[in-house]
């Protein structure tokens, strides 16, 4: 991102506003090997990828340049487009299967030469902001070894692609530092994908539930004791060292309210204790101090949950096959007739209008990028 130091929209007296300033500590960013690896599938399979960019608002020479950090946003928004462009709905999945690990750069070498498995894992909870600014690890360690993965300052409900990508990176990663027959117990993912689950455990190998309440990938206990097969205590030293200055670097970044109510509603939602209370307490806070938060920065949470709901309302609908009345599940809808209801008041149409109208959209729109091999 670039900031033109004589616009007078950044800067008053030469000062630039407060409100700017949180804007760009909110904005994440990342290195972009995702968006590199979907830019080639999606060239290589006749797609005008170059379209999908400008509607990502990337450009082909921040793709040809590995050293221009990207928007997570950005990357969330080109890989759903090519994702659709090429009729793959696990293009992330199938991505991380398909380059070579040491693209990954620094995060990759610090990972490899630690001592075993769970240092390695807390390596990359500690590090993952050298490769992505949007994913926060968290590692939890009791009769299972659990590798969790949260969105900071990125909605999950946005995503698809990049959180799979992650999550089968790091599974591919942790079968090549241990062995090839290493694998997880369960991999458990936020967004539904059932119709894709028999694949989704072909590829990982193991177990895999869509629909949980959490974004995270379980091994046995005494997998954190497993040794790493190409260990270096010198080369980790020299990552670990890099790593903490890029940290250093890069600074800690706040993730703005609004953000935070949608991630705490989207886990809530298809468990019935969605409320209003339920969201504070999630968020460590009061009711009262969380509606006066959110008032002082022009939101609302009844706007806030609308809009969230509406925004999946739409992904199910154009990328599954689900019943209306899962969905209307899905969104904490008790009764099928409250949620058509809600999607005419956000539409101005019902949920089997939208469908139809969504699966031309994404025909049409593989037609006219270019696609020549489905």
């Amino acid at each position: 991102m670039r900031l033109d130091r004589r616009s007078p929209a950044n800067y008053e007296s030469g000062r630039m506003s407060q409100s700017a300033l949180k804007k760009i500590a909110a904005f994440r960013r990342c290195g972009g090997l995702l968006s590199r690896l979907a830019y080639e599938r999606g060239r290589k399979k006749g797609v005008d990828v170059e379209v999908l960019l400008r509607q990502a608002h990337l450009t082909l020479r921040e793709i040809k340049n590995k050293d221009i950090p990207l928007g997570v946003q950005n990357q969330i928004k080109f890989v759903d487009l090519v994702a659709n462009a090429t009729s793959d709905p696990l293009l992330g999945f199938r991505l991380a299967h398909s380059f070579d690990l040491r693209e990954i750069g620094l995060l990759y070498y610090v990972i490899a030469s630690a001592e075993n498995l769970l240092g390695s894992l807390l390596r990359v909870a500690r590090y993952s902001d050298v490769a992505n600014e949007g994913v926060d690890l968290e590692i939890k360690k009791g009769d299972l070894l659990r590798v969790r993965l949260h969105y900071s300052g990125v909605a999950r409900h946005s995503d698809v692609h990049q959180i799979e990508f992650w999550m089968a990176s790091v599974v591919r990663i942790c079968r090549t530092v241990i062995g090839a027959n290493f694998k997880p117990l369960e991999v458990r993912i936020a967004h539904n994908r059932r119709k894709q689950v028999p694949e989704m455990e072909k590829l990982l190998r193991c177990s895999v539930k869509t629909g949980a309440d959490v974004d995270e990938i379980v091994f046995s206990r005494e997998s954190g004791e497993y040794p790493i097969v190409t260990a270096d205590p010198y080369l980790n030293q020299l990552c670990v060292r890099l790593c903490e200055e890029t940290l250093a670097r890069l600074g800690k970044k706040t993730s703005p309210l609004k953000v935070k109510v949608e991630n705490a509603i989207a886990v809530l939602l298809p468990h019935g204790e969605m409320h209003f209370d339920a969201v504070a307490a999630e968020l460590g806070m009061s009711g009262r101090t969380l509606a006066r938060r959110l008032a002082s920065e022009g939101h609302s949470f009844s706007k806030i949950l609308d809009g969230l709901r509406s925004a999946l309302a739409r992904r199910y609908l154009a990328e599954s096959e689900m019943s209306i009345s899962e969905i209307a599940w899905l969104l904490g809808y008790s009764e099928v007739a409250n949620f058509t209801h809600a999607f005419h008041r956000w539409t101005g149409t019902n949920p089997r209008t939208e469908r139809a109208k969504a699966q031309r959209s994404i025909k049409y729109n593989a037609g006219k990028s270019g696609l020549t091999d489905h």
